[in-house]
Parts: structure tokens; sequence; C-alpha cells
């Protein structure tokens, strides 16, 4: 986890405060009133959105700087100061859904294996489970300085997911695939069109 490139941004920088086109879909498959947990909500552009829109929500992000400057004490979305490592040690919410918008980049593989594993044991069945993350076939991809397999740091590392290999993980884990898409022209922002893996999966039992 690059935890302190983000602590260290968001000392300066708030970020975007508009939701991701991501979020705006993901909105109309879950109904008014279902909670929703959001993984490494960063300035929690996307949880105020699901928030504000009749959805109770869990927002959990590793950086006490961004947290400290958008937590709401006993309101909606509800803000922790939390990484994967100890999520599941001290999470008490039961959630309807789950939601990682950039995120799995963000981890190295015994990471994300952890963090599936989680998410498949809170959710209840029939439960989505919602991600969007940068592919290898990204532009970005190969560039900068090379760590370990499929992790590659220009400004900050990350870790580019396969396709193939996480919709596996997640089928071993209980999901169903209900939707996935690889592309680019999802997530643009300024000069940046990266190719990214959408997926909208339903938990089987």
């Amino acid at each position: 986890m690059n935890k302190k490139y983000w602590e260290n941004y968001y000392l300066e920088e708030l970020g975007i405060e508009e939701p991701s086109s991501f979020a705006i879909k993901v909105l109309d498959l879950i109904n008014q009133g279902e909670s929703i947990l959001e993984l490494g909500c960063g300035n929690g552009r996307d949880s105020f959105y699901f928030a504000n829109n009749g959805i109770r929500v869990i927002a959990i992000d590793q950086s006490g700087n961004i947290i400290n400057r958008i937590q709401r004490e006993n309101k909606n979305p509800k803000f922790l100061c939390k990484d994967i490592v100890n999520i599941e040690k001290s999470f008490d919410y039961k959630v309807n859904h789950c939601y990682a918008r950039f995120f799995f980049h963000a981890l190295d593989e015994n990471e994300e294996d952890n963090a599936i594993e989680f998410i498949a044991n809170i959710l209840p069945k029939n439960g989505y489970f919602f991600s969007e993350s940068r592919s290898v076939k990204s532009s970005l991809y190969g560039k900068g300085k090379n760590f370990t397999k499929d992790i590659y740091s220009t400004d900050h590392k990350r870790r580019f997911i396969r396709k193939n290999n996480f919709i596996a993980k997640l089928e071993c884990n209980g999901f169903q695939i209900e939707n996935m898409i690889e592309s680019d022209g999802l997530a643009i922002f300024k000069d940046d069109n990266p190719v990214v893996i959408r997926v909208c999966a339903k938990k089987n039992n």
C-alpha cells in the first residue's frame, strides 16, 4: 500500500469532488436504503454521492489526513481510517454491497487475496461487489520503475490488474460475474485515459 504517498498528497490536495462515472452507473444497480462499503474512498467523492442518493455508506481509507478532513460523526457516510491489514479484525458493520474503485491496484497479490476473501466474508447472499481497476492493457503499464510483476512506479506505485486472474479469484470466493468490461474511455482524467477493468459480481452463497 502507498500510504506515505497518499498521506502527503492529501496534505496538499482535496482532489476531484464530483462523483466518478463508475459510481453513477453503480447507483442504478442498488436500492435506496441499502448499505455499501467503499474500500479506498480517498476524498469521499463517491461515498458522498451514494449517501446523497439514499444509500447508507461505510467508507474506509488508510490516509488519516484525508479521513480527518472529511469525516462526519454519526452521520452518513461513516468514515473509518483503516488499511487492508487490519480491516477484518475490527469490522463490526453489516453491509449489502461493496465498492472498490482504483483500490486493488494499490495492493500487492497477497493483499488482494486477503481483500477479496474479506469482501466475500462480509457480503450476504446476492450482495454485489463493484470494482474498477487499471488493467495491464493501460498505457502506463511497463513505464517507470519496475518493482515486481505488474507493479510499476511513475508518480506512485501501481499494480496493474490481469482480468482473467482477478475474475478467477472472485469466482473461487463464491462470486458470479454479472458484468465485466475492459476498456479505455471509462475513467478519463485530463490527458490520462487508462484501460480499466469494471466488474459487477454477485455473491452466490
